[in-house]
């Protein structure tokens, strides 16, 4: 049985049962797009770095951007919903809003980290690709379950939350920082040091944002 917790695209793809020809085309797709771009890569480039011919490619995806979508859904669907039960489990036991922001900078940094090539994809593609950033406010705004709404009351209780904050502004707030850093990591290594002490200071200046 699959586990509940997803926490990295290759070691959930791995426990998939499909042909050998598909799971190629998703790995060299997910290393090609996150490196030149969606519209950078071509299926000759996907096929050649698979070790595959386009026609098995186009065989599982009827066009590249299903391929695309086979890639970043599953990490998008784990980010929101299908993970929020121990996710919200692990808010809900941080008695003040330091722990609180701590542990959400803390878990979704190695949840991204982890699934770093999809996320990015899914931050390029969303600038331009309409369908995409419709199913991601769908799964944001999933009718049985209120994230962001579940977020604020988690943030509220304590009473240490300034008024003016609400649940975009906390998605913004920890967004912001966390992409800033990853950004960092992967293309200016110099500015990063101890990961656990630069997490502790992004804690810290979203701290200094939000609270009373």
């Amino acid at each position: 049985m699959e586990p509940n917790i997803f926490v990295n695209y290759r070691d959930w793809l791995d426990r998939q049962k499909m042909p050998r020809g598909r799971k190629a085309a998703l790995v060299a797709a997910m290393e090609l797009f996150s490196e030149d771009g969606f519209d950078g890569t071509s299926t000759v480039d996907i096929a050649k770095a698979a070790g595959i011919s386009q026609a098995t490619i186009f065989k599982y995806f009827h066009t590249k951007q299903d391929l695309m979508f086979a890639i970043v859904r599953p990490v998008m669907e784990h980010f929101f919903p299908a993970y929020r039960d121990e996710f919200f489990t692990g808010i809900a036991k941080q008695e003040t809003l330091p722990a609180m922001v701590h542990f959400m900078v803390t878990d979704r940094y190695h949840f991204v980290a982890g699934n770093i090539e999809a996320v990015k994809i899914l931050v390029m593609e969303m600038m331009t690709n309409e369908e995409l950033r419709q199913l991601f406010g769908k799964l944001v705004s999933s009718n049985d379950f209120d994230f962001l709404g579940e977020l604020l009351k988690n943030f509220r209780r304590t009473g240490e939350l300034r008024e003016d904050i609400d649940a975009a502004a906390i998605v913004r707030i920890f967004g912001g920082q966390l992409a800033i850093y990853l950004l960092q990591r992967n293309y200016a290594p110099v500015l990063v040091h101890d990961e656990a002490q630069d997490l502790e200071i992004i804690s810290e200046q979203i701290l200094r944002t939000i609270q009373k």
